[in-house]
């Protein structure tokens, strides 16, 4: 049982980190996440095409009424934020109280493939010693399920891996995101390969230098809501 509890511990270390990677820009540090004073539902927004909206909620785990502030902004090149209405975007959250956040596609939206778009959570408190507003924000993936899509639990089988010249090219061929860790290892060899960011948007290309001819490519594949999964081996076209 302790060596379970402390498997799953590291899991969920782990998957902090990761989740910030997603998040684009914001790394949520321990002794930041300590000092939250709100907590969110889970790592991740599903908003479903076929149902039109999603609520998630956030609780107030702090001893002050908090104002919350939630927004959806694009990943990379997208342009789909536009489209999704958060309601409330401003809102008081009384101590040990929860707020519900709902997340609503325009009529008239249709999706050919997934998306995943940045959702943001600030809180601002006021502080006893000072008087001034004490921001803490966190950031998480929102994904929209295209009604067109059949949803897989493994979309990193979509994953096809090259080698163009002395690149290693990286291509998202599904039309579900394909949430993985930042990192990937060359074989044989070994070679360590940053990826940069712990996703691939559907139909995505990325491309890395490397130094070896690998057959083959072991990545750490995310689930839907960014927890980790065994590692798996992916062979490499020549």
């Amino acid at each position: 049982m302790l060596a379970s509890k402390r498997l799953n511990r590291s899991r969920v270390a782990t998957h902090i980190g990761l989740a910030a990677t997603i998040a684009a820009g914001v790394v949520l540090n321990a002794s930041q996440a300590q000092a939250s004073t709100f907590a969110l539902e889970s790592t991740t927004v599903i908003l479903d095409e076929r149902e039109g909206r999603t609520a998630f909620n956030v609780k107030n785990t702090g001893e002050k009424p908090l104002l919350l502030l939630s927004k959806v902004e694009d990943l990379d090149d997208g342009n789909l934020s536009g489209r999704i209405l958060v309601s409330p975007p401003i809102t008081r959250i009384d101590p040990g109280q929860s707020q519900q956040v709902n997340y609503v596609l325009k009529k008239g939206t249709t999706l050919n493939q997934e998306a995943m778009l940045k959702a943001s959570f600030e809180g601002v408190t006021q502080s006893v010693q000072s008087g001034m507003a004490m921001p803490v924000r966190q950031e998480i993936g929102l994904i929209v399920q295209s009604k067109a899509v059949p949803q897989s639990k493994t979309p990193w089988q979509e994953l096809k891996l090259s080698i163009e010249g002395d690149e290693l090219a990286m291509v998202n061929s599904g039309k579900q995101v394909i949430r993985l860790a930042p990192q990937v290892s060359l074989k044989p060899g070994g070679q360590k390969v940053n990826l940069g960011k712990a996703y691939l948007m559907p139909g995505e290309t990325r491309q890395f230098s490397i130094d070896s001819m690998p057959v083959s490519v072991e990545v750490t594949p995310l689930s839907r809501y960014g927890f980790v999964q065994q590692p798996i081996s992916l062979p490499v076209s020549q």
